[in-house]
């Protein structure tokens, strides 16, 4: 039971990294916290959803289709609503992803209604796999081995290609940038058209678990939050250590503890981990000059 419980709550966790890390690549660049990422992501999974119902494509097609949706609805995002934002305060920017929320959610519920719907996946009914012994359900393992190739190839785009040192230059000091002839607006547009992304892969993960509606991402968006600040926002790996533990001990403590409080729980124990350690368990305190 125990090994179940784990390798549930480590499922769980690699969900709420991908919305995290969706999260942490637009505030690292912009330093804008995006609080209408959930509404996009459920946005980009009911887009995939309709091709592959009504218009009838493989879940494959339907899938990539909706990935490149959620890219191109965060370009658009930062190039409609957010450019305009640059150089005014930054809770202005802020303000208006919490207004895209509700707008998206709206629009939303217009187009595909309040209802529930079900999206099947290839890998909900998929044999266990058996590591070490022990029997992993398909769907899980899948979960994990997003986050961590999601994970690995952001890395990798930021280390080592152009495009991952403009945004980390865009991100350390735009005037500068700019003066050493990085385009920061283009990459400001990047990193919401990578945070896109990474939300629908969120969604198209998430919705074959549980119903698909309206509210899909709402509670997984606070988790995400939750868990990329325990483990630290400005590191991917602590985002993603920060979320797995964050479903670790949402699990077990809703096993061995209490059900109905298990939620409560998880976030006391958090908060008594930021108040140790602000900046979040892996977290790197980002020094400013003034």
């Amino acid at each position: 039971m125990f090994t179940n419980l784990v390798i549930g709550g480590l499922a769980a966790g690699s969900l709420y990294a991908v919305v995290a890390i969706a999260i942490a690549i637009v505030l690292r660049v912009t330093d804008i916290a995006n609080f209408a990422q959930g509404e996009m992501a459920m946005l980009s999974t009911f887009v995939g959803y309709s091709l592959l119902q009504d218009v009838g494509l493989e879940w494959w097609q339907a899938s990539l289709l909706a990935l490149g949706f959620g890219l191109l609805q965060g370009v658009v995002v930062q190039l409609v609503i957010i450019r305009p934002l640059i150089g005014s305060a930054s809770l202005s920017a802020i303000i208006a992803t919490l207004g895209l929320n509700i707008v998206l959610h709206s629009l939303a519920g217009l187009i595909w209604g309040h209802q529930t719907y079900i999206f099947p996946s290839p890998f909900s009914f998929g044999p266990p796999l058996s590591l070490a012994g022990v029997s992993v359900p398909l769907e899980s393992a899948v979960n994990i081995a997003v986050a961590l190739l999601l994970i690995a190839g952001i890395t990798a785009l930021l280390r080592w290609t152009w495009t991952g040192l403009a945004l980390q230059a865009a991100s350390q000091n735009q005037t500068v940038a700019g003066l050493m002839g990085v385009p920061f607006e283009r990459s400001f547009a990047i990193a919401w058209g990578l945070g896109g992304l990474a939300g629908s892969i969120a969604g198209i993960l998430v919705a074959p678990a549980v119903f698909l509606d309206t509210n899909i991402m709402g509670a997984l968006l606070i988790k995400a939050f939750a868990g990329g600040a325990l483990g630290g926002l400005s590191s991917f790996m602590g985002v993603f250590a920060g979320c797995l533990l964050l479903g670790l001990i949402e699990n077990l403590a809703g096993a061995y503890m209490s059900a109905s409080f298990a939620e409560a729980i998880t976030f006391a124990i958090i908060i008594a981990a930021l108040m140790v350690r602000a900046e979040g368990l892996f977290g790197r305190v980002r020094a400013r000059k003034v």
